[in-house]
């Protein structure tokens, strides 16, 4: 079977709403922020839960515990509160509204090539040093096509 179709089924048999699928707390906010504002001024985000639209364009293989959302020209690694839902490994291409709080950290070259790994296709001997990341801790996903 086809990924999309995959998603598609896994969608209905886990009874997503008409919106669709929700993960973690699910979604509360309904006014979304272009990502490009919040990597722009990631401390702004940081308190406040803010709301984040676009396409999931990897997923960890390993646990499905860190996806990346692109809308296009930005992209921002998202991770899960607490490590505590995960999303599932196939879930790539997806359209997906995060709701979660911006943070920047400095990844040591070790946990940079740890995401590499993990990723579809991924290069850890291209990482090189520490790198900055802008990402999201999401409190909830709806994975919505």
């Amino acid at each position: 079977m086809r990924r999309a179709t995959l998603l598609a089924v896994s969608l209905l048999l886990l009874g997503a709403s008409p919106e669709g699928l929700d993960f973690g707390a699910g979604v509360t906010l309904t006014e979304t922020t272009p990502l490009a504002n919040v990597l722009a001024a990631p401390e702004r985000y940081a308190a406040e839960p803010v709301l984040v639209e676009g396409r999931i364009t990897d997923v960890c293989q390993k646990k499905g515990c860190w996806t990346v959302l692109t809308d296009g020209k930005n992209s921002v690694r998202v991770r899960f509160q607490d490590y505590g839902f995960f999303l599932p490994k196939d879930a790539f291409g997806a359209n997906a509204l995060v709701q979660g709080v911006a943070v920047v950290q400095i990844l040591s070259e070790n946990d940079a090539r740890h995401y590499e790994a993990e990723s579809r296709g991924g290069d850890p001997g291209a990482i090189q040093g520490e790198q900055r990341e802008v990402g999201l801790v999401a409190s909830g996903v709806r994975l919505t096509r």
